[in-house]
């Protein structure tokens, strides 16, 4: 694909908005455009000039086929980008790969297998395949066969692909981020921890220590294979469960992720501009990071908190914020509770000076967690 092509991102949230930064970075014409008006816009684009790429999996396949239809190339390609955008192909295709993840059976339809499942081992989890995001989508199954909701099956079939999963006893939920050419070059980024709050990514951790441990680079090499297997061009993300020595897949992501945003101030090529690099064929940024730890926050709307303008006052002024922390405010206009409204980033030697910033950070110009 030729480098002048112009880039068209599905999805006009916060994605879209790194994206358009590090486009305009290395001087590509690009277009974040919200999903309704993808519609009108495939019918006046000429195939030719153009590649699609994606901000979420949450895109009508109607739209998908209709842009395939005309001839409009994309990365990651139409096949891989189809083959996860459920998590349960994701299991199959995890599966196939000879990866390992929890256990699961396919709650659609259900069946006595599915019963079964459930009782032998004392409860699971059940999940929608599609539609679910920062905790939405999931829901744990006692071992009756009941959820906060009613019995699992009456969930299950309001939801599109469910399956029942295992539930796991990890230790650490980590992500491992890599990044494939159009041309075959392969760059990977550091696996991280992550930490969630409410079922939402709240932190990222990463340091050079962890990264080189056994579990974080099984995890690099887990995403690499997944790559590597499905021909991917663009950022992949991987998201892991440990157990023990053991890293278990849960999901991929196939697009620039959350656990990849600290990319943007410690390496010399983010996430993001590895993405648009990759699926124009131009050669990968190198993804080392510039320090020995990073520390990336997601600012959470608090639910205690009704009024937009004080919170947002209260984060943007006073004083200086320091020279090791980066804010990125993504701009929206509505604030619900848990919503992910920006985040920063803090560098340094060690974890625990950026958790002690954050921590300073969060306390004085945000709200209480």
């Amino acid at each position: 694909m030729k480098t002048q092509s112009a880039v068209i991102t599905l999805g006009n949230g916060q994605l879209g908005l790194m994206l358009s930064k590090a486009a305009k970075q290395l001087g590509i014409r690009f277009s974040a455009v919200g999903i309704p008006e993808a519609w009108s816009l495939i019918k006046d684009v000429d195939p030719t000039q153009v590649i699609i790429t994606f901000e979420q999996e949450h895109i009508d396949e109607n739209l998908l086929a209709a842009i395939e239809a005309r001839g409009i190339p994309s990365f990651p390609s139409w096949k891989s980008f189809l083959r996860m955008k459920s998590k349960r192909t994701q299991k199959e295709l995890i599966a196939h790969c000879g990866i390992a993840s929890a256990p699961h059976v396919n709650a659609s339809p259900w069946t006595a297998a599915t019963d079964a499942f459930i009782r032998e081992h004392q409860g699971a989890v059940l999940k929608s395949g599609k539609g679910g995001y920062d905790g939405k989508g999931v829901w744990l199954v006692e071992a009756n066969g009941q959820t906060k909701d009613g019995p699992a099956a009456e969930v299950a079939a309001k939801l599109v692909d469910p399956y029942i999963e295992k539930r796991v006893n990890f230790s650490a939920e980590i992500a491992a981020v890599v990044c494939r050419s159009a041309t075959g070059e392969i760059e990977s980024y550091p696996t991280v921890r992550s930490i969630q709050q409410n079922g939402i990514c709240f932190q990222v951790e990463y340091t050079k220590e962890f990264a080189q441990t056994a579990v974080a680079q099984k995890a690099k090499e887990i995403a690499k294979q997944i790559a590597e297997g499905l021909q991917y061009v663009g950022v992949l993300a991987v998201e892991c469960f440990v157990q023990g020595e053991e890293v278990l897949v849960n999901e991929i992501a196939p697009r620039v992720h959350n656990s990849g945003h600290f990319t943007i101030d410690v390496c010399a090529g983010s996430q993001f501009e590895n993405h648009l690099r990759a699926g124009l064929g131009m050669p990968l940024a190198r993804t080392e990071p510039t320090h020995p730890a990073a520390l990336m926050v997601n600012l959470l709307w608090p639910p205690s908190e009704k009024d937009f303008a004080p919170l947002f006052t209260r984060l943007t002024c006073g004083a200086p914020w320091p020279e090791n922390v980066k804010l990125h405010w993504y701009g929206k206009s509505e604030a619900r509770p848990w919503r992910k409204m920006g985040h920063f980033t803090v560098y340094g030697e060690t974890l625990a000076e950026c958790h002690k910033v954050a921590d300073q950070i969060l306390d004085s110009r945000w709200a209480s967690r």
